[in-house]
């Protein structure tokens, strides 16, 4: 009996064994996490002794994922390891970009799968002492933990593993669903803070942080949204006394996104060896200037420009969304199609690739007619980027091109990050600064690229200062670059004294804006305003009809100029209940039944919407030799809308083609073709980098005589 006694407590105790183990291996990940996460142990050790009700709810989701894949693979050593590694990665990842763009890693970065390629450049030099310590570390305890592990029971196994499942779907349902009871508020005061990500992974940690935001996946409806509540907030707004256009003129309005703008000339204690930006400085001096309170720092362009041409704001979705990829999978009104219902020709450009972030499908449910994306540009480089030389000639003949007026929305990509030395072929300007060399050779490259910036602002307004079209230019920047890691040349330079710096949001944050034009009396206003408010701002400016949303933006501007996170509100005044309506508007645009839109809901999109110049058609083939004695044929197509990436196809395969202009462009017929008699088939197209053909011509019949 007493041994029958013995044998079962020690099974129990074997079990025990197990088991246990498998809760030190989960606390021990989460450490793991953290430490790579955080990129100090030191911080790592603060957070797990400070916040021990975080690291207690972390440690218990990573010990119900592995209770998982151990009732899946029926193995615990091999389920650790499984589950292990890409926790870690995470981690690291998480780690690096907010080191980089100040923002962790979150759920909704998996739906960027088309922009991955773009962020692995960001992971440079990944691997420090920091790193590699976690690592050895990770090994070398794991392996010693694991040894005390015995090998489970295969007989009638199953029965225990469909037990571990259930057991370990329950406890991740009920920390994610907080039912029955709201233990990790109730108990320990944790909460979500989808307004400030940063803090929420410090605070809550990285994997009970990001198990939380999986709620922001899935959008939930705001209280009391209805049509009545949108009515009420649309008839409360008054109209801003906007008048009728000068003269009845309606002028081009033109929007530059200049990539990562900042007048890099007041940071403290740096001095250039000549201003990078004398032509931006002359202009602030007699036009309406200003800065612009961006929701980005380091990245995240698409979320500007989703603010500047809707009016929308990225305060009321989930920071580090991205708004083109998650949300806009319908029309939505904004400054493209509101000009293009006053006769506007509106057009979208960006020298990047047409599918970065859903831009060819979004730009078309802004209601653009046309995008003409890197794939249709001369492909004129400076460093790895198209250079903004070409953004401003392929503004200047677009707004050539339409009769009537045109609204051209463009962003540029020269001074996009990196910033390390030798990006550009030569740099022109010296810095000096009491900074570590790395820094002033950010500095330097980031200079040389402002000195193309103030090159092409020069050229669009000498331009359009020759010419009789009335035309507003609004340039501005879009985030402050990134430069080095945990914001170096910043710490650096003392502009900041790091992100417990009690300014951090306006010193880092805070982008220039300027608005000029060759036609209205000579105004010089200071600019306070967030991105959403711009295009409010513009249709007053041109004295031209808004919407029931532009005219509540502009009011809510007048009051109240900048959005600054949630946290903020109190600090700055802000007002709840107007940021409330706000919100409800936005809901209904971008979540809801767009009750707002009324008449003009199927006005939006254009539904001659097209990538490049327009539809290509080939009119006609003009055949002749290559050269004397050669069995080559030369192919001049003469057509309409080719453009610079425009390629002549024979039977389907791509010829060696030469753009001449977007009526004429030649091609290269080889011995192949010509070696016997017969029909060629010849279409003209443009091809992606992902092998999308995105515009392609009529087809049309060559006939060849044998050579």
């Amino acid at each position: 009996m007493g041994d029958r006694k013995m044998g079962i407590l020690g099974s129990i105790g074997r079990y025990g064994k197990q088991r246990y183990a498998i809760i030190v291996l989960s606390v021990w990940l989460v450490f793991l996490m953290e430490w790579l996460s955080r990129g100090q142990l030191g911080a790592t050790l603060s957070w797990c002794f400070g916040n021990i009700g975080q690291l207690l709810f972390n440690s218990l989701l990573v010990f119900g994922l592995l209770m998982a894949f151990i009732a899946l693979l029926g193995r615990i050593k091999l389920a650790y390891w499984i589950a292990s590694v890409p926790l870690l990665v995470l981690g690291l990842i998480s780690g690096t970009k907010q080191k980089i763009l100040g923002v962790p890693l979150l759920p909704w970065d998996f739906v960027l799968t088309s922009e991955t390629s773009d962020m692995a450049q960001y992971v440079k030099n990944i691997f420090n002492v920091n790193v590699i310590g976690a690592i050895v570390a990770y090994v070398v305890v794991s392996v010693l933990i694991l040894r005390e592990v015995p090998k489970l029971r295969a007989k009638a196994f199953w029965k225990e593993r469909a037990a571990v499942a259930v057991a370990a779907v329950v406890l991740l349902a009920v920390i994610y669903a907080d039912k029955p009871v709201d233990v990790k508020r109730t108990l320990f005061g944790i909460g979500n803070m989808p307004w400030n990500q940063t803090d929420n992974i410090k605070t809550n940690g990285f994997a009970l942080s990001t198990y939380m935001n999986l709620e922001y996946l899935f959008v939930k409806q705001m209280s009391d949204y209805d049509s009545a509540k949108i009515d009420q907030i649309v008839n409360q707004a008054s109209k801003p006394a906007m008048g009728n256009a000068e003269n009845g003129v309606k002028p081009n309005v033109i929007v530059v996104l200049s990539e990562s703008f900042f007048d890099a000339t007041q940071l403290p204690g740096v001095t250039f060896s000549r201003d990078p930006l004398p032509f931006f400085h002359a202009l602030q001096k007699k036009y309406s200037n200003g800065t612009i309170l961006s929701p980005q720092f380091g990245g995240g362009t698409a979320n500007v420009e989703f603010e500047v041409l809707t009016g929308n704001s990225m305060r009321f979705l989930p920071q580090g969304s991205i708004a083109y990829n998650q949300y806009i999978d319908h029309e939505v009104d904004s400054l493209a199609s509101i000009l293009s219902r006053q006769g506007y020709t509106s057009t979208a450009i960006s020298p990047f690739h047409n599918w970065y972030f859903n831009a060819n499908k979004v730009y078309k449910n802004f209601g653009f007619g046309k995008y003409q994306s890197i794939e249709f540009f001369n492909p004129v480089y400076e460093g790895p980027y198209i250079a903004d030389s070409e953004v401003a000639n392929m503004i200047i003949n677009e707004s050539k091109k339409s009769d009537g007026p045109d609204f051209i929305f463009a962003n540029t990509m020269e001074n996009h990050f990196h910033y390390y030395p030798g990006k550009f072929k030569k740099n022109t300007i010296d810095v000096k600064a009491d900074v570590s060399q790395e820094s002033i050779g950010f500095l330097e490259t980031y200079a040389q690229g402002l000195i193309d910036v103030d090159k092409m602002l020069q050229t669009m307004v000498e331009y359009y200062s020759s010419v009789s079209e009335p035309t507003i230019l609004v340039f501005f920047g879009d985030h402050l670059p990134s430069l080095g890691d945990d914001y170096k040349v910043y710490r650096e330079t003392k502009l900041i004294s790091g992100e417990d710096d009690p300014d951090f949001l306006n010193k880092m944050y805070r982008t220039p804006v300027i608005v000029w034009n060759n036609y209205l009396p000579e105004q010089k206003d200071t600019l306070d305003m967030s991105p959403s408010f711009i295009s409010p701002y513009v249709l007053d400016l041109a004295k031209l009809p808004g919407t029931y949303y532009t005219d509540f933006l502009h009011n809510l501007w007048k009051k109240t100029p900048v959005i600054p996170p949630k946290n903020y509100y109190a600090q700055m005044n802000i007002s709840e209940e107007d940021m409330k309506q706000y919100e409800y508007l936005q809901y209904d645009i971008i979540f809801g039944e767009r009750h707002g839109y009324k008449d003009f809901k199927d006005k939006i999109v254009n539904p001659k919407f097209t990538l490049g110049n327009g539809p290509m058609s080939i009119e006609r083939l003009t055949p002749e030799s290559a050269e004397a004695g050669s069995n080559k044929l030369k192919l001049t197509v003469a057509g309409q809308n080719f453009s610079h990436g425009s390629v002549v196809y024979a039977n389907g395969k791509p010829l060696p083609t030469t753009y001449s202009s977007e009526k004429e462009i030649s091609a290269e017929l080889s011995a192949d073709y010509t070696a016997k008699a017969g029909a060629v088939d010849i279409d003209v197209r443009v091809i992606d980098n992902k092998n999308e053909v995105i515009s392609q011509s009529n087809s049309t019949k060559l006939q060849v005589n044998a050579k």
